[in-house]
């Protein structure tokens, strides 16, 4: 079995749904596990979140569960 695909195992049966790595500020889902064929050391299991419209990013991979604090909507 390869690496990419315990890696896949696991993140879905501990109900994670992508990691991420806060030193390369990247992040990766399930549907697209390890894009860069080249996982760094650092990344971790997290949380897919959806960010607010104008947001830089469409989604982020966070260690919690809990949606971050995108700062003011307005």
């Amino acid at each position: 079995m390869q690496v990419k695909k315990i890696v896949e195992n696991y993140l879905k049966e501990a109900g994670y749904e992508g990691l991420f790595s806060a030193d390369a500020e990247c992040g990766c889902e399930l549907s697209d596990l390890i894009p860069c064929d080249n996982p760094c050391g650092d990344c971790e299991p997290g949380y897919k979140h959806q960010c607010p419209e104008g947001h830089e990013f469409d989604w982020i991979i966070t260690p919690s569960r809990i949606k971050p604090d995108f700062g003011s909507e307005d």
